[in-house]
């Protein structure tokens, strides 16, 4: 007579899929630990994605500008509108992008972010005061033998 199927055949598990299990979930793991970083990456990334677009489409705009100036004065303005917008459109998205990498990064030593709620506690050591000594007419008491 054949003993009983034991070990893997008994639960239905292969000891191959115990495996996978401790594999996939460390990974789960670690995508957990890292979801805030990666957000914040995800965050730059759409920002800097959408800046290039704006961008773009400035630049394939202005030729259609361009063509309803009639005087020199039209087109240096149209140039300085260019130039205004793409300065308040970097450095917003900079700003924005600065934001986004500010909210994973940690403060410096000692240092806290202005919305934390850090009480003013100190750590202070403290020690009974010292006794006053008194002195008696005798430095040592001692008693004969």
């Amino acid at each position: 007579m054949v003993a009983a199927a034991s070990g893997p055949k008994a639960n239905g598990k292969s000891p191959v899929q115990g495996f996978f299990h401790m594999y996939f979930g460390g990974l789960e793991a670690f995508g957990q630990a890292y979801d805030p970083y990666m957000k914040t990456f995800a965050r730059a990334q759409l920002e800097l994605m959408g800046l290039m677009s704006r961008r773009a489409q400035a630049y394939m705009e202005i030729p259609a500008r361009l063509s309803r100036c009639r005087s020199p004065q039209d087109v240096a303005n149209e140039q300085m509108e260019f130039w205004r917008t793409a300065f308040e459109e970097y450095s917003g998205s900079m700003g924005r992008m600065t934001d986004a990498f500010a909210s994973v990064a940690p403060p410096p030593y000692g240092f806290a972010l202005p919305d934390d709620d850090v009480a003013d506690d100190h750590d202070y050591i403290s020690f009974p005061e010292p006794k006053e000594f008194t002195r008696t007419g005798r430095s040592r008491d001692r008693k004969a033998a």
